[in-house]
C-alpha cells in the first residue's frame, strides 16, 4: 500500500520536473523503490528546501507526504506525524491528497490506532474516491479492511478488501494479495499463510526488498509453527539490517 503513494506522488514529481524540487523528489521517489532509503531521505530534505526556495506550496506538500511516508516505513512514527502535521492540505492537487489521507491511515495503522483510520475511511465521499488513482484507492480500501479486521468485524473487513480488489482491478496482485494476508490473518483464517506466500512470490520478483522483508515479517506473525516463525523473522531481520531500517529489523530481532 504505500508503494501505492510513491507511485502516485513519482508521477506528480516527474510532472514537474523541469524545477529544481521536481527534479530532486522524482529522484527520491526512484530511490525509494530501489530500496536506498538513506539516499532518498536525504533527496526529499534537498527537495523540500528548493520547494520553499520556489514558493510552491503544492509541491512542498507533495514532499512532506514522501517524507512521511518513509518515516512510517522506517516506523519513525512520530518523526513522521509531524510531518504530516506540516502539510497545507488545502493546496494539494487530488492525486497527492489521496496519498496523504492514504499515509494518514498507514501510520495510525502502525500505532494500532484502527479507529482513527476508519474515521478517515469514513470521512471521504465516494466521488472523491472516485477521482483519486486505483493505486490509492484500493490502497485505502486496503487499509480500512485491515483495520475493521483488528476490531474482529469480519463482515466489513471482507466488504472493504472486495471494494479495494475492484479498485486495484487486476493491475497490482501483490498488494492485494498482502492486504488479504493480513485481513485473513486477523481474522483467523487458514488461507493467511499461502496468500503470505503469494505476496512474497510477486514481491521477490519485483525486486521490492522493503514489501518482501514486511510480508516475511507479518508471515512470521501468523505462522504457527515456530520453526517456519523463527525462519521468517530472521530473514526479516537481515533484510532490514541490509536496507539500513533498524527499527524494522530490532521489531523483527524481538519475535525471533
Amino acid at each position: 500500500m504505500r508503494r501505492c503513494i510513491f507511485c502516485v506522488l513519482i508521477l506528480c514529481a516527474f510532472l514537474f520536473a523541469d524545477s529544481e524540487s521536481g527534479d530532486l523528489a522524482y529522484r527520491a521517489d526512484k530511490s525509494v523503490q530501489a530500496g536506498k532509503f538513506a539516499k532518498a531521505y536525504g533527496l526529499y530534505e534537498r527537495a523540500l528546501l528548493s520547494s520553499r526556495k520556489e514558493s510552491d506550496i503544492s509541491a512542498e506538500g507533495r514532499i512532506l507526504v514522501s517524507m512521511a511516508t518513509l518515516r512510517i516505513q522506517s516506523l519513525d512514527l512520530q518523526f513522521a506525524e509531524d510531518l504530516l502535521k506540516q502539510v497545507r492540505k488545502v493546496e494539494l492537487d487530488t492525486n497527492t491528497l489521496g496519498a496523504y489521507y492514504l499515509a494518514w491511515m498507514e501510520l495510525y495503522l502502525e500505532k494500532k490506532n484502527v479507529d482513527k483510520v476508519i474515521n478517515i475511511k469514513h470521512s471521504l465521499s465516494e466521488k472523491f474516491l472516485d477521482e483519486i488513482p486505483d493505486g490509492i484507492r484500493g490502497g485505502i480500501l486496503s487499509a480500512a479492511a485491515i483495520a475493521f479486521a483488528q476490531k474482529g468485524n469480519a463482515t466489513s473487513a471482507k466488504k472493504y478488501l472486495e471494494d479495494a480488489d475492484d479498485a486495484f482491478d487486476g493491475d497490482a496482485p501483490g498488494k492485494f494479495a498482502f492486504a488479504s494476508a493480513r485481513v485473513n490473518s486477523l481474522l483467523h483464517e487458514s488461507i493467511a499463510d499461502s496468500l503470505y506466500g503469494v505476496a512474497l512470490n510477486y514481491s521477490i520478483r519485483a525486486n521490492r526488498p522493503f514489501m518482501s522483508a514486511t510480508i516475511l515479517y507479518y508471515r512470521g506473525l501468523n505462522s504457527s509453527d515456530s520453526a517456519i516463525a523463527k525462519d521468517c523473522f530472521l530473514r526479516s531481520a537481515n533484510a532490514f539490517e541490509l536496507l539500513g531500517l533498524p527499527r524494522n529489523a530490532e521489531r523483527a530481532k524481538k519475535k525471533k
